[in-house]
């Protein structure tokens, strides 16, 4: 047996099938032999069958041309009945066994199709499905969840989610509006992830780690995003055909846009039957304090896409910081005197990336702040008070200068809240993103 895969190609408004060579010949269809076809609209499917011993007047015959000298074998189908049964597919599946053709929907073809049709479904009735990769403490997961419901599209929980960090996923179970004891807790690398695990969806979301991108993490890690995290791309890949949702939903930091993993990722994807749309959103798109830029890309399977996607501005925030902060005990400052020495070797060093965040209150932005917030690394913003002392943004101001629901970090101590919020996003990014798309569709 051997196997094919061939496009459909077209004449004059026919869907067009073209087989020739030594397929043909090692299944018997040599030049001159009769065959019947045999056409199963409702199965996707065209036969053919060889039929030398008992030929029929209206059998057709395997015709040949000649190429470098050589007769080669043809079977030309070309006919309206090509696009009634393989509909808009233009990539078919040929397997030939001995005396029998047969040309069926390319899987990859099924697929497209599958997905839209369920997710056309789903759409009206309000019943997509939901699922994420990644997904740390759910804040993302839940601001597209959010959207979904708010629109009446969603009904109940993620299916499944997987994370790596117990801790964080833990978090999630017990704090995020999108997971409850119906969605599979998927924890491991998901590099691991069988993907039987995985079951279909109509919309799944998802961020690689990011420390290979950004230039912070590159520099720390002295390794590319392919040698830190490249594994990564296959398991979400193999997680994406798996699943196979109609709306793929991803986010990172700036940098992994012209990334050589991104563009592997995009390219697949549109392979697969997606059209892409890339955004990168900020404090403009949310009118959040924390001025994140993160890059976003939704994937869309082509036959559900819009003409584009755009997400709109907003005003930047003009609220003073001190409106979001605590009222703290006097035991959260401290004169954090190695910081101030840093600061003057740094300058004096010429390091004018490694100035500080020294915040009075008064501000209405704050820089970017990090997973490891509660290290207390010298670049990330400090609240300081008139005496000189200094503190860190507590978790729950860390959460609101992130648009992100306080209740998303309850029940955390300080170090792991920092963490889910520090790798997360500016909540109103995905939420806004999504209302846009829902918007487009």
């Amino acid at each position: 047996m051997d196997i094919k895969y061939a496009k459909i190609g077209s004449n004059k408004s026919n869907g067009r099938i073209w087989l020739e060579g030594n397929n043909l010949i090692k299944a018997g269809f040599i030049e001159g032999a009769p065959y019947r076809r045999v056409d199963n609209i409702d199965g996707r499917q065209i036969s053919l069958f060889l039929t030398a011993d008992n030929p029929a007047p209206t059998d057709r015959k395997v015709t040949v041309s000649k190429r470098g000298g050589k007769s080669r074998p043809i079977i030309d189908l070309c006919d309206r009945t090509i696009t009634e049964i393989f509909g808009d597919a233009n990539r078919v599946r040929v397997t030939f066994s001995s005396g029998q053709i047969v040309i069926e929907a390319h899987h990859e073809e099924r697929n497209k199709e599958t997905r839209e049709a369920a997710f056309r479904k789903r759409y009206k009735t309000g019943q997509l499905r939901e699922a994420s990769l990644f997904t740390g403490g759910g804040i993302s997961t839940e601001a597209i969840h959010s959207a979904l419901d708010e629109a009446g599209l969603i009904d109940g929980a993620c299916k499944w989610v997987a994370e790596i960090e117990p801790k964080y996923i833990e978090s999630a179970q017990a704090n995020c509006f999108a997971v409850d004891d119906t969605t599979a807790i998927l924890t491991g690398p998901v590099e691991e992830i069988e993907p039987e695990f995985y079951s279909t969806v109509d919309v799944l979301s998802f961020s690689m780690p990011c420390a290979g991108f950004s230039k912070a993490g590159s520099v720390k890690h002295k390794q590319t995003s392919e040698e830190h995290s490249g594994s990564t791309l296959f398991a979400t890949v193999a997680a994406i055909k798996a699943s196979n949702p109609a709306v793929i939903i991803s986010e990172n930091v700036v940098e992994s846009q012209s990334s050589p993993m991104y563009q592997l990722l995009r390219g697949e994807l549109e392979r697969l039957g997606y059209t892409i749309f890339e955004s990168i959103l900020g404090p403009e798109h949310t009118g959040s304090v924390e001025h994140r830029r993160r890059y976003w890309f939704v994937a869309i399977s082509s036959g559900l896409a819009p003409s584009s996607l755009e997400v709109p501005s907003v005003e930047l925030n003009s609220t003073p910081l001190a409106h979001f902060l605590e009222s703290v005990d006097d035991s959260q400052f401290s004169e954090n005197q190695y910081l101030k020495d840093k600061s003057v070797r740094d300058s004096q060093a010429g390091k004018g990336f490694a100035k500080r965040q020294l915040l009075t209150g008064d501000e209405t932005k704050v820089g970017t702040i990090g997973r490891h917030y509660a290290k207390r690394r010298s670049t990330e913003p400090f609240i300081v008070r008139d005496d000189g002392k200094e503190r860190l943004l507590t978790p729950t101001e860390h959460a609101r200068v992130k648009s992100i629901p306080e209740r998303l970090i309850a029940g955390n101590g300080m170090t792991i809240a920092h963490q889910i919020l520090g790798q997360s996003v500016d909540f109103l990014q995905p939420y806004n993103l999504t209302r846009a798309l829902l918007g487009a569709l």
